[in-house]
């Protein structure tokens, strides 16, 4: 069961004098949260549409996710149904969320070797990052889900964040007192793998995922940061991508610039036996 309710939810209505629409989404990711100076801290947020026919990509920005009132702080894998505006990103997918109007629905759960959450992301894999890359220079594709061929190796690097986070974050600590500081990231995580393309230069790229920061955090207090991004290793390569993983990438790109894709979450449910 997803969110109950009054049917397909293309409900048009006005929201702040733009019009716009009542839409269901099943969330895949979260980014990690992004200090700005205009929204003091948000999150992107993408996720597949279920009240269209086929069902779509579609991201959300901005999401003070950490700012939401209890009763609207979703999980991955969990539906949610909101009002959404056209906004000033341009890419397909994007679209303007009034977070005030969010209702959760049900979480998905893994039951089954994950069959309830394929059922949902099965149908939109591509074949490769590079043929999105290529797709998205055809009509400005920017999300989308694909299996790579071979995840060579998970690596990380140590980052110095711009003076403007710095800024942003104390900014969002003076406004919100209440709420714990954003710890800017110290290090950047990627993967390297290659496409099932016989030219596939190999890519090394970003993963953004707000799940790698909270778990390395959570490994760096148990562990020391040195053993802490050890153990990281061994649950996103060694665990998530290893034998028995049917491995998938959640990719994006960035909002200035098209022609860089980042990994925005891992999807890696049981290889599926019997054919």
């Amino acid at each position: 069961m997803e969110l109950g309710g009054e049917g397909h939810l293309h409900e048009a209505l006005m929201t702040g004098g733009r019009m716009g629409e009542r839409i269901q989404m099943l969330v895949t990711v979260k980014a990690y949260p992004n200090p700005s100076v205009k929204y003091v801290e948000s999150s992107c947020v993408a996720g597949i549409r279920t009240d269209v026919s086929p069902p779509e990509w579609i991201r959300l920005y901005p999401v003070p996710f950490r700012d939401l009132e209890t009763d609207k702080q979703f999980k991955k894998y969990q539906f949610v149904n909101l009002e959404v505006t056209s906004g000033s990103d341009v890419r397909p997918e994007s679209l303007s969320p009034n977070n005030d109007s969010i209702q959760l629905g049900d979480w998905v759960n893994t039951k089954r070797a994950w069959a309830e959450r394929r059922r949902y992301v099965d149908p939109l894999l591509v074949d490769s990052l590079c043929w999105i890359k290529r797709q998205e220079k055809l009509d400005g594709t920017s999300l989308g889900v694909f299996r790579p061929d071979e995840i060579v190796d998970f690596t990380w690097k140590e980052t110095v964040q711009p003076e403007v986070s710095q800024a942003a974050s104390d900014q969002s600590s003076l406004l919100t007192p209440w709420k714990s500081p954003l710890e800017q990231p110290k290090y950047i995580f990627r993967y390297r793998f290659r496409c099932a393309e016989p030219h596939c230069p190999t890519h090394h790229i970003t993963l953004v995922d707000w799940e790698v920061q909270q778990a390395f955090r959570r490994n760096r207090a148990h562990y020391g940061e040195a053993e802490g991004l050890v153990k990281l290793k061994e649950k996103f390569f060694g665990e998530m991508c290893g034998p028995g993983k049917d491995t998938m990438f959640y990719v994006g790109n960035m909002f200035q610039r098209h022609n860089i894709f980042m990994i925005l979450g891992v999807f890696w449910p049981p290889t599926p036996t019997g054919g």
